[in-house]
């Protein structure tokens, strides 16, 4: 039996919906999604591609990889950036041992040691803010998720080099781009290059004294070095630093803009806000005090995490390329298309979350766990083999960086309606998103504090 292949929106000659998409590729989902149903296809330029939408269709997606869907023919536009390194990475045995050894990274004792980095970062950044002010919040998030990630991921040489690391960095990241063929000779695409060239520079003499002395270090990057010889994939030191690289760009970069998100919703509804306020009455004062177990204790904190995950996902999409044909939902998907999914529509499906429009954290409580009713309902970290092995660490700093903000100050929000930025790879809220915040009366004085050893250490930024 012959199916058809599935219904497509009405685009442009050649382009197809290229130009929507960079527009607002969540407006195009939608809009595909109420016309055409949970199956249907666009065009970005000469690339067709297929959305699934819909927690069924989202196990397929996910159980179907390494198998009829690939992925480092997708991932060929990050190798400018990183190297052949984890999901560009061609044989799918070394793409797992990779996958192991940054799964080994976050473990056990070694998140500790990077919880104990976020407590020291935020208390640093909250120490330079005063008794009150204002701030555009994505810039302060970025820059402090930046620093997190480059101390937990690359240790104290790097972050201690941030002024030169952070404006090589952006250039890396600015030239990442889906679509467009990755050695176009665009200025940002040069810049990306030579970005990527002194990176590799300001690495190499790290790497070299780490392999001298690795009886030094017990963290992130170390883990990585003593893994080489049980992983074919990371034989070169270009190849690690590709991978220190990449993993400090999806963890500073999707978890800036989540808490971005996380706080802006917290500020938009007061009475949740006032539940969270009165469950971190409870959070140590001191930062020898606060741990990965302590920050597990703060439930509604978690809950508005997810939530938030679920209404505004930082990923819109996920994507695979077809290696063959296959037959779903009564349609034909061939070969050579890709294959996605998007949380940021198939978080609001009414016949998966109760009223998916309004701000309900509660939902995600034991008693409800309406995310736990059907598999691969909430898929804002992805899902299956290669959900993101940095979960649990972003998890965490965003608990970290929200408590600790909350716990010191009252903040207000400035711009009460935020719209979607897709600018930098991942959708943020648009600047203006401005704070105001103002020191609470328990914090103003933070020498007595200190002194009475009920306030968090100060700590000097680097």
């Amino acid at each position: 039996m012959t199916y058809p292949t599935p219904p497509t929106l009405h685009g442009w000659p050649l382009l197809g919906h290229l130009l929507e998409y960079r527009k607002d590729h969540i407006d195009v989902f939608w809009r595909a999604y109420k016309t055409l149903g949970p199956v249907f296809s666009i065009r970005l330029g000469p690339q067709r591609a297929v959305m699934l939408i819909g927690p069924e269709y989202h196990r397929f997606f996910f159980t179907q990889v390494d198998k009829i869907l690939s992925m480092p023919e997708l991932y060929r536009f990050v190798i400018p950036m990183f190297g052949q390194v984890l999901n560009a990475v061609e044989d799918r045995d070394t793409r797992k041992q990779q996958l192991a050894l940054m799964h080994d990274a976050f473990r056990g004792k070694k998140m500790q040691r990077h919880v104990q980095v976020m407590v020291q970062e935020t208390l640093a950044w909250l120490d330079t803010l005063g008794d009150e002010g204002t701030f555009e919040i994505y810039d302060a998030f970025s820059a402090l998720a930046m620093n997190i990630a480059a101390n937990a991921f690359m240790g104290p040489e790097i972050r201690r080099q941030m002024d030169a690391f952070l404006p090589l960095y952006e250039d890396l990241a600015r030239g990442m781009d889906f679509v467009l063929p990755p050695n176009l000779p665009l200025p940002r695409f040069i810049r990306r290059d030579r970005a990527r060239k002194r990176l590799n520079d300001l690495l190499c003499p790290v790497i070299a004294q780490r392999k001298a002395h690795p009886e030094e270090h017990d963290d992130f990057l170390q883990t990585i070095l003593d893994g080489r010889s049980q992983t074919n994939g990371l034989a070169a030191n270009e190849t690690v630093v590709g991978f220190a690289l990449m993993s400090v760009f999806t963890g500073y970069i999707t978890t800036a803009a989540q808490t971005c998100w996380s706080l802006v919703q917290l500020l938009q509804h007061p009475a949740y806000l006032a539940v969270v306020q009165d469950e971190l009455k409870g959070l140590p004062y001191r930062s020898e005090d606060l741990s990965a177990e302590i920050f597990d204790q703060l439930e509604q904190v978690g809950w508005a995490l997810k939530e938030s995950q679920r209404m505004h996902p930082v990923m819109s999409h996920y994507a695979r390329y077809n290696t063959q044909d296959y037959v779903l939902g009564g349609y034909t998907i061939p070969q050579g298309w890709l294959t996605m999914v998007c949380p940021a529509v198939a978080h609001r499906l009414p016949e998966v979350f109760s009223e998916p429009d309004r701000y309900d954290p509660t939902r995600f409580a034991p008693e409800r766990a309406e995310d736990r009713r059907q598999a691969y309902s909430l898929i804002g970290f992805s899902a299956g083999l290669y959900q993101c092995p940095g979960m649990a660490f972003g998890t965490y700093e965003m608990k970290c960086i929200l408590s600790l903000l909350l716990q010191r100050y009252t903040v207000e929000l400035l711009d009460p309606d935020p719209q979607r930025d897709f600018e930098m790879g991942v959708i943020r809220p648009r600047p203006p998103c401005r704070v105001r915040y103002t020191v609470r009366a328990a914090h103003r004085n933070p020498l007595a504090g200190v002194r009475n050893g009920h306030f968090a250490d100060a700590y000097a930024p680097r």
